[in-house]
């Protein structure tokens, strides 16, 4: 028996010692956590605190489109919403149901990351142009749980570069004059010439009565009809070139535009003998792109000069129109080239040409080639040796670029 007692205390012992250890096992563990928890809430303060020193607004959305965070310059951008678990169409652009083809939606789809940029109709921002960014927050299985987007406002820059495409087309506009007014000379020498031919004419037959004299008015009137129009109208497509272009996305008819810019060339190129030639394969309904007049007159003048720049006289100017899948292809190839050797692979970036001691063209082409970012499209230019080389440019046909843009409606 008393064997038996000195066993049930062996074990009672050995039970206690064994919750002993199991509570000392679970303060570790707490003690542990603690630790963690202190290290991930430094850690969150310091992303938080990175998150709220950039200078561009930060959300983050889950999946349903919910903000679970806004860095506090977002917070500054709408400082009448809350914005925490406010839908974004909702905080951001006014709207009862989302944006359609939502660009956070479809990162999150495809797992994408997409930019663009819009014009802020309603709300806070209204009037103002926003630059957007969306890229994807994978989980540790790989899989996009969230959406991160990052805002700018970028209305001055925008309101520079209007003024500047305003400024360098009037510019570019004023060089050209004297083309104009000689081309606007010849017609109107044609219609002096010819209107005195008659004056005299209708003397004579009033004065001998001589019917004969009358021959050859209808085909004098003619003449100076044609000239007249023909005065009209390169006065008609200077006008419609140098006036302020509406800043609004609209069907525009991009072949017509690259006739208008070629028609205030022609008389400068007739002058350096460079020929220009437009070989124009869009179908009719697959020439019209979604896009902002200004800014593809502000384009393709400058291609068009720089294009100009670098051919000699009795050099040629080719332009290429065509459909390529979803997307327009447009080529302006010139032959006779100069210095094609300038241009390279950092072409249109201002910084490094300005480094580089690069022309004064620079600022031109980066815009030019933020014209193009803006309608979604690509540009490269390409030196083909034997004084040979290309801009090359890519925009979304109308169906595909509405789509695009639909969500700024």
């Amino acid at each position: 028996m008393a064997t038996n007692h000195s066993h049930d205390k062996y074990d009672f012992k050995g039970i206690g010692c064994s919750k002993i250890g199991y509570f000392k096992e679970v303060q570790d563990k707490i003690r542990e956590l603690e630790r963690l928890n202190i290290s991930l809430a430094q850690r969150r303060n310091r992303l938080e605190a990175i998150f709220n020193s950039m200078s561009d607004g930060l959300t983050i959305l889950d999946r349903h489109l919910n903000i679970v965070f806004a860095n506090k310059i977002q917070k500054q951008l709408f400082p009448d919403h809350s914005l925490i678990n406010d839908k974004c169409y909702q905080a951001y652009y006014c709207k009862a149901t989302h944006c359609k083809d939502c660009p956070s939606m479809e990162t999150m789809m495809t797992g994408k990351t997409l930019q663009g940029e819009i014009r802020v109709r309603k709300g806070e921002l209204a009037g103002r142009y926003i630059e957007w960014t969306t890229s994807p927050i994978r989980d540790v299985r790989g899989r996009v749980a969230e959406s991160l987007l990052l805002m700018r406002d970028v209305t001055q820059r925008k309101e520079y570069e209007l003024k500047l495409m305003q400024a360098d087309r009037m510019a570019a506009i004023g060089f050209l004059a004297a083309g104009v007014a000689h081309e606007i000379n010849n017609p109107l020498t044609s219609i002096a010439g010819f209107s005195e031919g008659l004056l005299k004419r209708l003397s004579k037959a009033r004065d001998g009565g001589d019917v004969d004299n009358y021959n050859g008015f209808e085909d004098y009137l003619r003449i100076i009809q044609e000239e007249a129009y023909r005065c009209k109208a390169i006065i008609q497509n200077l006008q419609a070139f140098s006036r302020n272009s509406g800043d609004e996305f609209e069907n525009l008819p991009i072949d017509r535009i690259i006739e208008d810019t070629m028609a205030i060339f022609r008389q400068r190129a007739k002058d350096s003998r460079i020929e220009i030639h437009f070989d124009n394969c869009l179908g009719q309904g697959f020439n019209t792109i979604i896009g902002k007049e200004s800014q593809l007159k502000h384009l393709f003048l400058n291609l068009f000069n720089h294009a100009f720049l670098c051919v000699e006289k009795d050099g040629r100017l080719e332009l290429t129109a065509r459909t390529n899948g979803n997307r327009m292809e447009i080529r302006i190839l010139h032959s006779g080239c100069v210095h094609p050797e300038r241009y390279h692979t950092t072409l249109f970036d201002p910084f490094y040409l300005n480094r580089t001691g690069g022309n004064g063209h620079a600022i031109d082409l980066s815009i030019c080639h933020n014209i193009v970012q803006h309608h979604q499209g690509d540009i490269q230019f390409t030196d083909f040796g034997d004084r040979k080389a290309a801009f090359s440019l890519w925009i979304p046909l109308h169906c595909d670029r509405e789509k695009q843009i639909a969500n700024q409606s």
